[in-house]
């Protein structure tokens, strides 16, 4: 094989592991399982199931059995509700980042493919239109230098992580003065310490992800060629 069946061959297998990781960040709905399984574990936990709930509706000794655990089975639920919320957090930033790395080198890859390809514009997806469309990488329009907004990240931080936020802001209250009132003030500042660990590291993973994802940001720089490197493919 010559050198573009090569990189072809890269680009091809890196775009098929790229398309796996945009997938599953789709796919992020999937992981609200978790919360459903976080309420079936609260309520076996009390010996309640859900065809209790729907017996209590026919038999009132059943609803008085299942009004009696319902508040501890929501407390417990809420408990549980924000560290798994922030663990599964977790899963989409991987992907994210997993997929930056890869857009990044497979530019390069473009890049290569067409100064081989006698220079001529074979592709400019992931070098040329990515980093403009979703990177904040500025254009010129119009002969004014311009910043396209990434409409799909910016409707996440306006709708999806504030509504995540409040229900989790919420939970924690919750849980905080349950936890206090149930079991004592000392595993209440542990379970507040607790809260206040695994949101630090989600936001810390968020801005480092944030400032990957930019045009000009350290993974860009790292995939570059070394000037030695580019100087050898010139010459070639």
């Amino acid at each position: 094989m010559d050198n573009r069946e090569v990189m072809l061959h890269e680009y091809n297998n890196l775009w098929n592991e790229k398309l796996i990781h945009k997938q599953s960040i789709r796919k992020f709905h999937n992981y609200l399982t978790y919360i459903t399984a976080i309420g079936s574990i609260a309520m076996a936990f009390y010996g309640v199931s859900a065809q209790d709930f729907f017996k209590a509706g026919l038999n009132p000794s059943a609803a008085s059995d299942v009004l009696r655990n319902a508040t501890n089975i929501v407390h417990l639920f809420f408990i549980a509700f924000t560290p798994v919320v922030i663990i599964t957090l977790t899963f989409p930033l991987n992907d994210i980042y997993h997929t930056y790395v890869m857009a990044h080198q497979l530019g390069q890859l473009e890049k290569r493919i067409n100064y081989l390809s006698d220079g001529e514009n074979l592709l400019s997806w992931e070098n040329a239109v990515c980093p403009i469309v979703y990177g904040g990488r500025k254009v010129i329009i119009g002969g004014k230098e311009t910043k396209l907004t990434n409409i799909i990240a910016r409707g996440d931080f306006i709708l999806l992580i504030p509504a995540i936020a409040t229900l989790c802001i919420f939970a924690t209250i919750v849980s905080l003065v349950y936890i206090c009132k149930e079991v004592g003030f000392f595993w209440t500042v542990a379970y507040a310490l607790g809260i206040s660990y695994m949101l630090g590291a989600i936001a810390w993973l968020g801005l480092r992800v944030k400032n990957y994802t930019k045009a000009s940001g350290p993974i860009a720089a790292a995939v570059q060629p070394r000037a030695g490197e580019a100087a050898i493919a010139e010459e070639r």
